[in-house]
């Protein structure tokens, strides 16, 4: 990969935030720079903010109060569905004795 070879941009990322990394190799690496921006800002919105503050708030009930929530939080938070369909198709099926 270009990025990782590129000794300037080593030496920029040293000497910055990462945040500010990412935003300066925006036009040179669109995709990678975009995924990594959503990464470092989980809630740049307040209607996200309140999302997962309503969905922790969810998850930690008097009965879950020491659980760590930050997976179910994660699942709760994503946008992504899974695929069923896929998932049972590839599951071995018990075989019969």
């Amino acid at each position: 990969m270009d990025l990782s070879c590129d000794n300037a941009l080593k030496c920029f990322c040293s000497q910055k935030f990462l945040t500010n990394f990412w935003l300066h190799v925006t036009s040179k690496y669109p995709d990678l720079s975009d995924k990594a921006i959503r990464f470092f800002m989980p809630f740049p919105t307040t209607y996200l903010c309140e999302t997962g503050f309503s969905a922790l708030v969810g998850l930690k009930t008097k009965y879950r109060s020491k659980l760590n929530v930050e997976p179910d939080l994660f699942l709760q938070l994503s946008s992504l569905q899974p695929d069923f369909q896929h998932l049972v198709s590839v599951k071995q099926h018990q075989p019969s004795h």
